[in-house]
């Protein structure tokens, strides 16, 4: 491995369609000019570890010879595509391990099926967003179902959930990468409360509620204009919609038919994944396209605003004072 190189992962196991998964993942090295480390986490009975090139690890009683067979072929498929490819052999809890890896070898992403890690008899999303809230690297998380690769295709449209969190303004920085690199369309969305937390107890209340709706749903598009246009994003066209994230999100990925749903998560403990709830995981079971997932350690604050002093900054990005007098 060239540590010049930008490194892909790609986590696979029984619940994975290796090879819809290591295509994706490959395209994704490919069109970077990086190399690509295939992971299988073993159970903490197998204590084999190998990260020779071209290498797999001895049968143990948690493989077959046919499984390294099948690996070995669908590899050597695209040997003449300029990208390196190990085998990597972890040993562990996924949500623990492949995060350590990841951030030990500097990957710029996880490429992983939404069922990954499940039993074969319940599937499920738990392990897959365990370990994007535990990383430091975005995660591009594939649906159950057989989608459109937007890596062999283009990007045509991308759909950005913003909740004003620093999460999602990092998703959304993302997203104006992708939609300058692949010339795509944006679709900027936000999730407005039907009602607010107190309780409506008349009629004028409500309809001072339903008169007010509409200018707060022209500010709310507004404002999450200026906040893409702050970060570079073009192409872009807002919605603002009353009513739960999750049915928001999906109501408009199926209107919308976009390519690829861009999110930003905070870091969250199971306990109050428990309590509030978890919109990703929601998301990635509903989901018919991959979702790039983009973990962000403060994320659970607020997005600053972007003005002061009648100007516009970068919020968050803003130059540092040493390098405005370096300047």
């Amino acid at each position: 491995m060239n540590v010049n190189r930008p490194l892909v992962l790609v986590a696979i196991d029984h619940a994975t369609d290796t090879k819809r998964a290591i295509e994706v993942a490959r395209s994704v090295a490919k069109e970077r000019g990086g190399d690509l480390d295939v992971i299988q986490v073993m159970p903490h009975g197998a204590v084999f570890f190998d990260d020779r090139p071209m290498g797999w690890p001895v049968e143990s009683r948690h493989e077959s010879t046919s499984v390294g067979r099948k690996l070995a072929s669908i590899l050597r498929s695209g040997e003449d595509d300029g990208v390196d490819v190990r085998r990597v052999t972890l040993r562990g809890a996924p949500e623990h391990v492949i995060p350590a890896y990841g951030q030990l070898h500097q990957a710029t992403l996880l490429v992983v099926q939404r069922d990954y890690g499940s039993s074969r008899f319940w599937r499920h999303g738990r392990v897959v967003e365990d370990v994007a809230r535990r990383s430091s690297m975005p995660l591009l998380v594939l649906p159950k179902r057989p989608s459109s690769n937007p890596h062999n295709h283009g990007l045509r449209r991308i759909l950005a959930p913003v909740d004003f969190s620093v999460a999602s303004a990092v998703a959304l920085r993302t997203v104006a990468d992708l939609s300058r690199r692949h010339a795509a369309q944006v679709t900027v969305v936000h999730a407005l409360k039907d009602m607010p937390r107190e309780l409506v107890f008349s009629g004028g209340e409500a309809l001072e509620l339903a008169r007010q709706l509409p200018a707060q749903l022209d500010a709310t598009a507004n404002r999450l204009r200026r906040k893409a246009a702050a970060l570079g994003v073009r192409n872009v066209d807002t919605e603002v919609v009353t009513g739960e994230a999750v049915d928001v999100i999906r109501e408009l990925a199926a209107r919308r038919d976009p390519d690829l749903i861009v999110m930003g998560i905070a870091h969250r403990s199971w306990l109050g994944r428990v309590v509030f709830g978890s919109v990703l995981r929601r998301v990635l079971r509903r989901a018919t396209v991959p979702v790039l997932v983009v973990p962000v350690v403060a994320g659970r604050a607020a997005w600053p605003e972007d003005r002061r002093d009648g100007q516009v900054h970068r919020g968050v990005w803003a130059e540092s004072r040493a390098e405005r007098v370096a300047a």
